[in-house]
């Protein structure tokens, strides 16, 4: 809750006000009571002081008894009835041995027995004041005629005078702090309204106006404190912004002027640029045109010759056309996929790779080029590694054959190795790869490292002749494993060897360890369902033909549609047990048709089975939002059937 500074300033003076009358006040209270109670020790001074006498004399016999049955024969009534204090109640003599000896009704005097707190505060040299109920109790020491305490006169007087005299001083109290609050806060109020408030309200507007714009605001302030030191740094503040905004002006016009220039300058850039690339563009596919051509009839003759040709040298021959050729089509290849990556029209296929496997299929394509030099050739994965994983296998394989064909080609003698390797996540659906390929050849140098990756780069001092190539095989790669969102690089010392390790982050299984492998499912022969209406939703005629005639060997009713439009007029039509949906289809796909199904309270509860090929992992969170169970093409029979057996049986 918002205070103003007027409401707290009266708030300060409030509680002051009340702090100093509170504080007089109970000084007050105070000063009464201590008055009101020496006053009471005062008077039962004055009323036991006739007894004193009479006590002394009483006491100068030495027998004990006789002076305290004398004591008893002392008219306390008649000292209760002759007095002039309105507020006397009683009063009566204890011995000491704290029994009462005297009261004014002797019947008492065995029967009342004396108060505790009284006898635990006497003291035999002065009068001790003592608040009881609705009372003060004032006891007096009586000595005997040698000075030895011999009891105590009580005296006790009623407090109502006492409760009378503070009540109306706290009401008193009140009603002048009632007055002097009131009076107060109207007069500072007033005085603050003038001094500080008006002042600050100017202050406020001004602020105000500068923050809309409006710089001619004016402030008229001439107070000499602190508020008049407040309103002339405002001033200044105001002039400042005011060259503030006359500099930005001028900033923003030349600005204006630069970024024009830049634009036009831009514009003009870009347009070149982009008809440099159509140019580009142009040349490579006339290029890989003209180039395939000729190089189809070269290959494709030469390897015929080579089938029906007995003549060895003409074999030969022949052979070195085919090499040469492929070759050639091999840099061309390597060409127009630099052009594909740089005009950023590369993409990815991602696919279910097994590392084994791909292990295996790089063995067979490299083990008679190896043996050709004798080199020890091993390649293998770490053995854990065995669930599939999704990958873009054509890349990952480019990439590692140009690395393996360079470690076998600047390997002389030794081994090249490469071994895959891994680190699963805490979640076990994704793991990072790491490839490393080793080799025991010429190595290359700390300062050349860098340079190898670039286009058309090769290690200086390589000799065409002797090893070949285009210096495109790095660059590629190392732009495919980029385009995967990994890292490519190398470990090597000159006459040492080299070691190139191929990052891939974040690789998400094929199989989560949740999904049941098709392999462990039941027999399709073990099923049997009751009578139910199933609704299938795909554009392929032959999809549609062929979930049709499996489920055809149960008790199904089965329904076909040919998109998500045509899927709901059937489901309006003859409400379906479950729905297997196609998720990519024209007019209406699969996922908006399931979101107008669980959106209609009719149908939300209808089980629908997602069917898709795409192996994305935000594609199949998505669809898994919408959808009870998602099923990846091509679809296993078996998982099928058991799908539909948990949400029909």
């Amino acid at each position: 809750m918002r205070i103003s500074i007027a409401h707290k300033i009266l708030m300060i003076i409030g509680f002051t006000i009340t702090l100093i009358l509170g504080a007089s006040t109970s000084l007050h209270v105070m000063e009464l009571k201590e008055q009101t109670l020496l006053n009471m020790s005062e008077k039962a001074d004055a009323i036991v002081s006739p007894m004193l006498s009479e006590i002394n004399s009483l006491t100068q016999d030495n027998t004990v008894g006789s002076w305290v049955l004398k004591i008893q024969g002392i008219t306390l009534k008649n000292i209760l009835k002759n007095n002039t204090f309105d507020d006397l109640k009683t009063i009566y003599f204890i011995d000491q041995n704290n029994f009462i000896a005297a009261h004014p009704d002797n019947s008492k005097v065995d029967t009342l027995e004396t108060n505790q707190v009284l006898l635990k505060q006497l003291n035999p040299k002065h009068n001790v004041i003592v608040a009881m109920e609705q009372q003060y109790v004032v006891a007096v020491p009586i000595s005997n005629f040698q000075g030895e305490n011999i009891g105590y006169v009580i005296v006790s007087f009623s407090d109502k005078d006492l409760a009378l005299k503070t009540k109306s001083i706290i009401s008193n109290a009140v009603s002048l702090f009632a007055i002097y609050l009131l009076t107060a806060l109207i007069i500072a109020y007033i005085i603050i309204r003038r001094i500080i408030l008006q002042p600050i309200d100017q202050l406020v507007e001004f602020s105000h106006a500068v923050t809309t714009g409006d710089l001619n605001c004016p402030i008229n302030i001439k107070s000499q404190d602190e508020i008049g030191t407040l309103a002339s740094g405002f001033k200044m503040m105001r002039a400042a912004v005011r060259q503030q905004i006359n500099s930005m002006h001028e900033q923003h016009s030349l600005l204006e002027d630069t970024v024009a220039k830049r634009t036009q300058e831009y514009l003009d850039a870009k347009e070149q640029a982009e008809q440099s690339n159509q140019a580009k563009s142009r040349f490579l596919a006339n290029m890989s045109h003209e180039l395939r051509t000729p190089l189809n009839a070269v290959l494709g003759f030469s390897q015929l010759l080579q089938d029906s040709e007995t003549d060895k040298n003409k074999r030969r021959y022949l052979e070195a056309i085919s090499i040469s050729g492929n070759s050639l089509l091999n840099v061309l290849n390597d060409i127009l996929d630099l052009s594909k990556i740089d005009a950023g029209k590369m993409q990815l296929d991602i696919e279910r790779v097994e590392i084994p496997k791909m292990c295996h299929e790089l063995n067979m394509m490299f083990l008679q080029l190896s043996a050709q030099k004798d080199l020890d050739l091993q390649i293998t994965s770490h053995p854990e590694l065995t669930t599939p994983v999704l990958l873009d296998s054509n890349k990952v394989r480019q990439v590692l054959t140009n690395l393996i064909s360079n470690a076998i080609k600047f390997t002389a003698q030794g081994s090249v190795k490469v071994y895959f390797d891994f680190k699963a996540h805490d979640d076990n659906s994704n793991i990072d790869i790491k490839i490393h390929v080793t080799d025991t050849g010429k190595g290359i140098p700390k300062d050349q490292q860098d340079l190898i990756f670039n286009d058309f780069e090769q290690v200086q001092g390589q000799r065409s002749s002797e090893f070949g190539g285009t210096g495109l095989g790095l660059a590629i790669s190392l732009r495919f494993i980029k385009l995967m969102g990994g890292e490519l690089s190398v470990i090597s010392d000159k006459d040492k060897g080299s070691e190139f390790i191929v990052s891939l982050p974040n690789i998400e299984l094929a199989e989560s360890k949740n999904e049941v492998k098709h392999r462990n499912y039941p027999a399709i022969s073990s099923y049997h369902f009751n009578p139910a209406r199933i609704l299938i939703v795909d554009d392929i005629p032959y999809n549609r033909d062929y979930l049709e005639s499996f489920l055809s060997r149960w008790s199904f009713t089965v329904d076909t549609a040919i998109n998500g439009e045509d899927a709901l007029k059937k489901i309006e039509q003859h409400q379906p047990d479950l729905i297997i949906m196609d998720l990519k289809m024209p007019v209406m796909g699969g996922l908006e048709a399931s979101q107008l199904i669980r959106s209609d309270d009719r149908f939300k509860h209808i089980p629908i089975i997602a069917v898709t090929a795409s192996v994305l992992k935000d594609d199949k969170a998505q669809s898994s939002i919408l959808t009870d169970y998602i099923i990846s093409k091509p679809i296993h029979r078996e998982h099928l059937i058991f799908i539909i057996a948990q949400y029909l049986d």
